[in-house]
């Protein structure tokens, strides 16, 4: 069975000789629990959520869930580093949105880089005014979709502004569907 004990143990800034003395046990017993090389016994995650303070479940490793990462901790303004504590340690990339949709930017765009994901959320048609002032992607039934600021005129007609230097904004008839920017994964 594997386990979170390295995790955890990672998380209070232990080495496995600090955990061994605090539970009665060696380094090298520690380092076998943790990579699964002994049997995990009832008895030693017990003494383990103890010194962790977390229940037994949480040492046992859950297969990964789709969209979970482990959050080791918080980088302050002048880069210090502090850990999460327990109730942080999860991060969710479910994205912010009823209806998801992702675009992969083609190259640089703007303040969008090659490579990007944008994640953007398809609203129904009423909902089109909420967008305004937004990075979108605009669907329009029979014309070739975009992607730029959605803005509206004094006169009422909306535009597609690209990001480009020196591109044309388009001019909109109500679109039919409007999905503004809500995520952005960028890969380094």
């Amino acid at each position: 069975m594997r386990t979170r004990i390295r995790h955890y143990r990672k998380l209070r800034r232990l080495t496995q000789s600090d955990l061994a003395a605090l539970i009665g046990t060696t380094a090298a017993t520690i380092s076998r629990l943790e990579t699964a090389d002994m049997k995990v016994s009832v008895i030693w995650l017990d003494l383990l959520a103890g010194v962790f303070n977390v229940q037994i479940s949480d040492l046992i490793d859950e297969p990964r869930a789709q969209g979970r990462v482990t959050c080791m901790g918080q980088i302050g303004q002048s880069g210090e580093f502090s850990a999460a504590s327990v109730d942080d340690n999860i991060v969710t990339l479910d994205a912010p949105a009823r209806d998801p949709v992702a675009l992969r930017i083609g190259e640089n765009l703007g303040t969008y880089c090659a490579g990007d994901i944008v994640i953007v959320d398809r609203m129904a048609p009423g909902h089109v005014s909420r967008a305004l002032g937004r990075d979108c992607f605009v669907e329009i039934d029979g014309e070739a979709s975009g992607f730029g600021r959605f803005v509206s005129t004094d006169e009422g007609r909306y535009l597609l502004v690209p990001h480009a230097p020196g591109a044309q904004a388009r001019s909109l008839p109500t679109p039919d569907r409007v999905a503004p920017v809500v995520m952005l994964i960028r890969h380094f």
